[in-house]
């Protein structure tokens, strides 16, 4: 990611692209909603294969939801039509009745389609349906043509040249394939798609090849403890008290502004400066962790699968069935947590994690955390009192250890647990095989139902 440097006219263009491209984004959802409702909910259905209106026995969710006509030429193979073909058609025409569009470039609007495109098929694999967008949650666009780059100028189509910050050069031979410009606190910047077709792809591991295995275990009091009785620190960049004090007073100021005032926007750009350089400074970190874990002389990493928002969920309400008051649910301390572990950003570490092992040719192996931090390393046994804090101490066998080393030894068991399931012949090395193999690979790809393993003593460093 590049940062720009553009003059007072390409700066004032490009905050009028990103308020025209949300109106746009908007109005293709609403389209498309409002056509759902028409041909499902109210019965002006058209069949596909009679072309006739006929009203559906069952109602669902379609995946081609958008006024316009949807039939292609009687050529085509599949003459139906999506949503996306549909609205991307209909540009021409918009730009005849809202003349301002036609100052944006063709491709800028074609991928603004597309975007919704990619979060309808988001919400069709399982995650939330599209959702309007505002001011805050909408602030890139992006170019798929007539991109150049010559030295510290780049140029975008209908914007011209634009002098950048050109920290890391792009390599010989690589054609640019995309720029998506990003406004962000301090600015705008630029994230650039390279190719090069000479360059063969990353091919993975297969798991009959892998030998060695690194289990990792994610925490709060320490960022990530490794099976090899490594920890790695967590640096804590939102919930330390310089942070927190310096971040209250600058709100603080925010909050004494009078709304709509040029003074409250300045102080809100404060506030928003100090949580990008948080980020930036999460990023960075997360990468070196994630560098450091890929570097070990290992073939394959396991990490645990954990449903971070679940973990994040809010608590449920507890009334008072005699005066139907609410009680307390621990929710005022679980927000303490629930900070912690927007902090630490686990989900972006794994996916970094993930990125780096893929070029390195290693293997990633997602594991059930269900009883991980439980269970005794040395014989087996499970019981949510064997483990006190940072301690784990088995009430069986007696077996002592670091409560999150264990856990990581644990995953890395179960890992080992899954490549012995596809490759009997391999053994894990400097590790004894489970007894029960055959329960914990159940477990290994079963699904999730509990929250992850946090200890007592990360809730309460959480809350502190």
């Amino acid at each position: 990611m590049y940062k720009l440097r553009p003059n007072i006219t390409q700066s004032t263009k490009m905050a009028n692209w990103v308020d025209i491209l949300r109106s746009h984004y908007n109005w293709c959802l609403n389209d498309r909603l409002t056509q759902y409702a028409q041909q499902f909910i109210q019965g002006d259905y058209c069949d596909i294969r009679t072309k006739s209106l006929a009203c559906p026995l069952t109602c669902f969710v379609s995946k081609n939801g958008a006024s316009g006509e949807p039939w292609k030429s009687s050529g085509d193979k599949n003459p139906r039509r999506n949503a996306g073909m549909i609205q991307d058609a209909a540009l021409p025409e918009l730009k005849k009745a809202r003349p301002w569009y036609g100052g944006i470039d063709s491709t800028v609007l074609q991928q603004n389609v597309k975007r919704l495109d990619i979060a309808y098929k988001n919400f069709f694999d399982g995650r939330g349906f599209p959702k309007f967008k505002n001011r805050s949650n909408f602030t890139s666009f992006t170019f798929v043509m007539g991109v150049k780059v010559q030295g510290n100028k780049i140029y975008l189509p209908k914007l011209g040249w634009m002098r950048f910050y050109n920290s890391r050069p792009i390599p010989d031979g690589f054609k640019i394939k995309a720029a998506t410009i990003r406004k962000r606190q301090d600015g705008w910047y630029v994230s650039i798609r390279i190719e090069d077709k000479a360059i063969p792809d990353y091919i993975a591991r297969p798991l009959s090849d892998v030998k060695s295995i690194i289990g990792c275990d994610l925490g709060i009091t320490k960022l990530v403890h490794l099976s090899d009785n490594h920890q790695i620190d967590n640096p804590k960049l939102l919930t330390n008290k310089k942070t927190k004090r310096v971040l209250k007073i600058r709100q603080r100021r925010v909050n004494r502004k009078v709304k709509g005032s040029n003074n409250r926007k300045k102080a809100a750009t404060n506030v928003g400066r100090l949580h990008k350089n948080i980020a930036d400074k999460r990023q960075a970190y997360q990468w070196k962790t994630a560098n450091k874990i890929v570097a070990r002389n290992v073939d394959a990493i396991a990490v645990e699968n954990l449903n971070v928002s679940a973990m994040k969920r809010r608590c449920k309400p507890k009334i008072d069935e005699e005066t139907g008051r609410f009680l307390k649910n621990g929710q005022s301390r679980k927000r303490g947590l629930n900070r912690s572990i927007s902090d630490v950003s686990w989900s972006d570490l794994i996916l970094k994690i993930e990125y780096l092992a893929a070029k390195h040719g290693k293997v990633v192996i997602k594991i059930n955390p269900k009883h991980t931090s439980q269970k005794c390393q040395n014989c087996g046994h499970i019981d949510a009192s064997n483990r006190d804090g940072e301690k784990f101490i088995c009430t069986q066998c007696g077996y002592l250890a670091h409560a999150d080393i264990n856990a990581a030894k644990n995953i890395r068991d179960r890992a080992f647990s899954i490549v012995l399931g596809d490759s009997k012949e391999l053994e894990p090395q400097g590790s004894k095989r489970p007894k029960n193999c055959k329960e914990i690979s159940r477990c290994s790809v079963s699904k999730r139902r509990e929250p992850g393993n946090l200890s007592n003593q990360d809730i309460k460093i959480a809350i502190s």
